[in-house]
């Protein structure tokens, strides 16, 4: 249970839908994450957990003349196995990969346009929520890979990607798709509290991460 280390995690994600004429835009990630090790696997073998709040979505703009913006606010946990290889006491490479779900939180649709294109007035602007019987699903569902460096044991600079597995809206057919770049940094706690965190983390999901190796090594070998 000592291997097990809580964090905090931020960054940017350039996200799009893998659709002909959106582009991509710009949105955020931030939430906690935990790392378990697990050296009676192997050495440097570990599991990586978070809780994101992140927005994806994409964009379209015309210019001046127009642009509609989704804004989609999802809680996002990832659960990732991956490789720490230490290059020595204060420097180490990873690299992480597994599968991610989402649930759709919140967040608009919005379009702006010149009013000289509609009325000849001022500028329009209207939005509708994204999520909803007409909109995006609420779930989402895909595989995250991620790689990047870790200093002193307590600071990581990684980038990642997402492919999402399930259509986010059926009209169009599309796909979340998601790049981020990430901060993070591991926290440092007293015993007593860090047992705390480790026992009540142990005793909920301790058999099914287990049975969640197990069924990793049974597929490599």
């Amino acid at each position: 249970q000592d291997n097990l280390r809580w964090g905090v995690t931020a960054g940017m994600n350039v996200s799009s839908l893998n659709v002909t004429g959106l582009d991509s835009r710009i949105g955020f990630h931030a939430g906690v994450k935990a790392e378990l090790g697990l050296p009676q696997f192997t050495e440097g073998l570990y599991m990586d957990f978070g809780a994101l709040l992140s927005l994806k979505g994409a964009k379209v703009e015309a210019g001046s003349m127009a642009s509609f913006k989704i804004n989609p606010y999802y809680l996002e946990i990832p659960v990732h196995i991956g490789y720490k290889y230490a290059v020595n006491d204060n420097f180490s490479l990873f690299a992480n990969a597994g599968p991610y779900i989402a649930i759709g939180l919140f967040g608009k649709a919005k379009i702006t346009a010149d009013g000289s294109l509609v009325d000849g007035g001022s500028k329009v602007s209207e939005s509708e929520n994204v999520f909803g019987d007409d909109g995006f699903k609420r779930f989402d569902l895909g595989l995250g890979l991620k790689a990047g460096i870790e200093i002193s044991k307590k600071y990581q600079f990684s980038i990642g990607y997402d492919f999402g597995f399930i259509e986010a809206e059926e009209l169009m057919g599309c796909k979340n798709r998601n790049l981020m770049i990430t901060i993070a940094m591991k926290l440092v706690s007293t015993v007593k509290h860090q047992k705390a965190l480790n026992n009540a983390f142990f005793n909920i999901l301790n058999p099914y991460i287990y049975n969640y190796i197990n069924q990793i090594k049974d597929l490599i070998t």
